[in-house]
């Protein structure tokens, strides 16, 4: 049986959404996003049975980095993490002393009701049946809520794959926060969607302006970046790869496409971006990262140790030198979005870091 892989790719206009508001003072901000999830060979078939999460005793890595720049991460976690009781513990209490904020973030392809057939295209959210969509989302919900002892209330779907029927699946669910949408991306060629055209500002998913969504960052720099979002979907054609344009330009400063993120990004490529984002007027920033990445060798991002260290060390300099020279604030998704509604900002109960492991804390 074959279920649920056919149809065109999802899309979102963004121009049917209206843009967010930004307080007038506010100062350039960054936020961390970890998708905190299992571990599974990226390059191997999608499968139901992929559910460990070894990478999660590497959490205390980032977490102390995080701690010492005051930056509070969110973790958005999926139904394998949500169902790991000594990481729940763990992660409980870096919330409890006000270290980091609790979401979540689904992989269609581990999380109940198991109704579709596992595929590429069946690994995006947005191409399930919304009853589905609404389906998983109410079960990774209640999973989080009784781990944990509070609702998340901020969501990234996995592969971001998101479209306007999970918006709505989150409204229903009671998130107010979404960080699904990649500008400048395409996952069409597997079956997801694209999002050329898109840009980096904080918008409204929703009519009622209930939804508040912060784009994953994703932008350009160099001398031509005025013209990199029309130029995004000639830099992905084949041809283009092929003959490597993509790299002469970056290499030549000319146009370089980036995420913000420390996996296979280096240091002064994450600046250049952020500098450039920023004098272009941007004050929304979401630095983003996989927390299987810690785990050396799960990923081809941190093949040993070594390797990941140096990941780790890029977060340590990164956070660093943007609050530091460009005279930004480390900020929370939660005060963020407090920050756009206009609503006062709970304050942090931030404690000493105690010892211990995701088993035992």
């Amino acid at each position: 049986m074959n279920r649920f892989i056919k149809g065109p790719p999802v899309t979102l206009d963004p121009t049917s959404f209206d843009l967010a508001v930004l307080p007038d003072n506010m100062a350039p901000s960054l936020t961390v996003v970890i998708d905190t999830e299992e571990e599974f060979d990226w390059t191997a078939p999608f499968s139901r049975l992929s559910r460990g999460t070894r990478n999660l005793d590497e959490l205390l890595h980032l977490q102390a980095i995080l701690d010492r720049h005051g930056a509070v991460p969110l973790y958005v976690i999926d139904h394998p993490v949500a169902s790991d009781a000594g990481a729940m513990r763990w992660m409980s209490g870096v919330r409890d002393r006000g270290a980091c904020e609790i979401g979540a973030h689904m992989h269609p392809w581990v999380t109940p009701p198991h109704d579709e057939t596992i595929s590429d295209r069946n690994s995006f959210t947005c191409n399930l049946p919304e009853t589905l969509q609404l389906a998983k989302i109410v079960t990774l919900t209640r999973t989080i809520t009784e781990a944990v002892g509070e609702r998340p209330t901020a969501f990234r779907t996995g592969r971001y794959g998101v479209g306007a029927a999970v918006f709505e699946a989150l409204r229903e669910t009671g998130y107010t926060t979404d960080l699904s949408v990649a500008p400048h991306s395409c996952f069409a060629a597997q079956g997801g969607p694209a999002f050329y055209g898109w840009h980096n500002r904080p918008f409204w998913a929703d009519a009622d302006k209930r939804l508040l969504s912060l784009p994953v960052t994703t932008g350009f720099s160099g001398t031509l970046r005025g013209f990199g979002p029309a130029l995004a979907p000639f830099l992905d054609k084949p041809l283009a790869r092929r003959m490597h344009v993509p790299g002469m330009l970056a290499h030549m400063r000319l146009l370089e496409r980036a995420r913000l993120t420390p996996e296979g990004t280096g240091l002064e490529e994450m600046q250049r971006l952020i500098s450039a984002m920023v004098r272009d007027g941007e004050k929304v920033l979401t630095l983003s990262l996989h927390s299987s990445t810690l785990l050396p060798g799960a990923t081809v991002y941190a093949h040993d140790e070594a390797e990941r260290d140096a990941l780790l060390a890029r977060i340590d300099e990164v956070l660093g030198w943007f609050t530091s020279k460009l005279g930004g604030v480390l900020a929370a998704v939660s005060g963020i979005d407090a920050a756009i509604r206009g609503v006062p900002v709970r304050s942090s109960n931030l404690k000493p870091d105690p010892v211990g492991s995701r088993q035992t804390a």
